[in-house]
């Protein structure tokens, strides 16, 4: 796979994507599996990837958690 940006080959990988919910509210959902470039660093989330991580995320909002880290993997 190319990258978008600098067309730089990308490889498999896990990255951490934050989250803020609000003012005061932020989530990290660590170990995300992505496509990485090894040129630039650019990350592709493949889209059932980022359905599930957005769940994971709406789950942590009706919980109440006003600062916390999420295992892609334990939450998914």
């Amino acid at each position: 796979m190319r990258c978008p940006s600098c067309r730089g080959m990308m490889t498999k990988g896990k990255t951490n994507l934050p989250y803020e919910l609000g003012r005061d509210r932020i989530v990290v959902v660590k170990d995300v599996p992505a496509w990485i470039c090894d040129q630039c660093g650019e990350v592709f989330v493949e889209m059932e990837v980022a359905q599930k991580v957005e769940s994971i995320v709406k789950a942590a909002e009706r919980s109440g958690i006003m600062l916390g880290f999420l295992r892609y993997e334990e939450a998914a």
